[in-house]
């Protein structure tokens, strides 16, 4: 059963917004982005929220929540668990959903809407190179790092940190 009509759908959309585009389209010309659909996890504990260090396509590294892209036929919550044990390779129970985030990707012409879904690991992360993750860290919603991926810190600050700054 899939969790949303659009999983595993890829679409083709034309992007007119004045925010930079990939090296391979001209300025000033709307490019078309493929809309992707994926899933993150929201894993915390006392020591904060899990993010995983990777690698855009151009190489540079960005903190982001784990998971990825789903896989035609794939729901979200299978997309989650696989990308958990493909990324830092550890079991999860993926839990409900508790929002939504769109990353607009700079290195390719493609935009993602994450669903974001609670989850608890069954084991200690292992960053997995040939997934392109470098690192994970637990850290505080006031404390993350200035290659956090923007929509991710937006996310975070929005629905983890309470007024105090602590969840």
């Amino acid at each position: 059963m899939r969790n949303h009509p659009s999983e595993g759908v890829v679409r083709w959309v034309r992007d007119e917004r004045g925010a930079p585009s990939p090296p391979n389209v001209s300025e000033g010309e709307p490019e078309r982005r493929k809309l992707r659909f994926g899933a993150k996890a929201l894993v915390t504990n006392d020591d904060g929220v899990l993010l995983v260090r990777e690698r855009h396509d151009d190489g540079s590294p960005f903190w982001t929540l784990p998971g990825g892209g789903v896989e035609p036929g794939e729901s979200l919550s299978e997309c989650l668990s696989r990308e958990i044990a493909e990324e830092i390779r550890c079991r999860a129970a993926v839990g409900k959903r508790v929002g939504r985030l769109v990353y607009r990707h700079t290195s390719r012409p493609a935009t993602t809407v994450y669903t974001i879904f609670d989850a608890t690991l069954e084991s200690e992360p292992a960053p997995n190179p040939s997934e392109r993750i470098l690192d994970y860290d637990w850290l505080k919603p006031t404390e993350l790092l200035s290659t956090t991926l923007e929509p991710v810190e937006r996310f975070i600050e929005r629905s983890v940190a309470e007024p105090d700054g602590e969840r």
